[in-house]
Order: C-alpha cells, then structure tokens, then sequence
C-alpha cells in the first residue's frame, strides 16, 4: 500500500464517515483535528473531525458535510471518489459518478 496516497470512495450522504485508514493516517485515534477537504475545482476548505457512536462502535466523521455536499452541487446517492494525502492531511474529491 502507498505510505502517501490512499483511494477511497462513499456514497454522497449527510455525513462523511472517514475510512478507518484515513482515521490511521492522520492520527486521529490519538487526537482529533481537522482535515483539508479538496472539490474537484481545487477549493480547498478545513474541515473539524468528531466521533459518533454507532451500534456501540465509534466511527469518525467529518464535521459540516451537508455544507461541503450543497457548495460543490453534490447529490445523495452520488459515489464519490476520494484519495486521501498523507503529508498534507487533505481528502481530494477526485469525480463524482451516478448509481
């Protein structure tokens, strides 16, 4: 596996969970802090992290999706197709497919 580049795709929901290596990979298991979001235009935007249980397991999301899903025209249902950065701590959304 690429120690820099992790792909990873979601389907377009009110929340972002975080895949559990994105969550490995940014170390947040041991703090939580934001991350670096990416449209497929560039624009970047910080994102806070935050934790929710579900069925007794703590899963990590990311904060303010709804906003992130309604600036870049996004729809739910959507697959979105991400890679996450290591060094730079940024998820690229990367394109955008029907289903």
């Amino acid at each position: 596996m690429d120690p820099e580049f992790f792909n990873f795709r979601r389907k377009g929901d009110y929340r972002l969970r975080l895949h559990v290596e994105v969550v490995n990979r940014a170390g947040l298991f041991d703090n939580l802090e934001p991350l670096y979001v990416q449209n497929m235009t560039g624009d970047v935007e910080v994102y806070e992290t935050k934790t929710e249980l579900n069925s007794g397991t703590l899963r990590y999301v990311v904060d303010g999706w709804r906003k992130f899903m309604a600036d870049n025209q996004l729809e739910f249902g959507q697959m979105l197709h991400f890679t996450y950065v290591t060094s730079q701590k940024k998820i690229v959304l990367n394109d955008v497919t029907s289903i």
